[in-house]
């Protein structure tokens, strides 16, 4: 298996990792029935994206895809391209009506990578919560100080299955593929 490809959030003038939400995706190709099809072992669920903050509302800004039938969103047609991904939506502006937080980082530490799925909070030294409202940040909370306390104490927490038995392998698989943020954890 392979680490994952994130998706990219402009906060503040810094580009961050989008590293994990409350419970469902701000937006999926599926929202528009387009349906994604691996790009990599990089990238299994097809598709990328570029999220803003645009006079403090939620904005799909870009998205990178692989699928059979790429259709127009928000008056935007995709263009075809030659890397990873067969489309690329540039410009889309599409203002979302998402409600719940999402876990930014950005500063990767590169000893704490993982070579399964998307990368743990604790693998970062600058993360970040926001808290939507129907599009709207509402509020922002400063988590670096709490994931760096978590990773002197354990930092090979999640890392790494708790044993080799099956279930525990396979439940660190879907954990790594996960991007739910455990609010318990911060």
């Amino acid at each position: 298996m392979t680490g994952q490809i994130p998706d990219s959030f402009l906060y503040e003038g810094e580009v961050y990792s989008l590293i994990g939400l409350d419970d469902e995706e701000p937006f999926t190709p599926l929202d528009f029935d387009i349906i994604p099809e691996m790009a990599s072992t990089a990238c299994w669920r097809g598709y990328v994206l570029y999220y803003k903050l645009d006079d403090n509302y939620l904005i799909l800004q870009d998205m990178q895809l692989n699928t059979k039938e790429a259709k127009e969103i928000n008056g935007v047609k995709p263009k075809k391209t030659k890397d990873m991904f067969e489309f690329h939506y540039q410009d889309l502006n599409l203002k979302l009506d998402y409600s719940g937080k999402l876990l930014l980082a950005r500063d990767f530490i590169d000893e704490m990578y993982v070579h399964m799925g998307f990368q743990r909070p604790t693998a970062f030294r600058k993360v970040v919560e926001l808290d939507f409202k129907n599009g709207e940040l509402h509020s922002a909370n400063d988590l670096s100080d709490q994931m760096e306390n978590r990773r002197n104490k354990a930092p090979d927490e999640g890392a790494r299955p708790k044993t080799m038995k099956d279930k525990d392998v396979k439940n660190w698989i879907k954990d790594t593929f996960s991007r739910k943020h455990n609010k318990e954890e911060t």
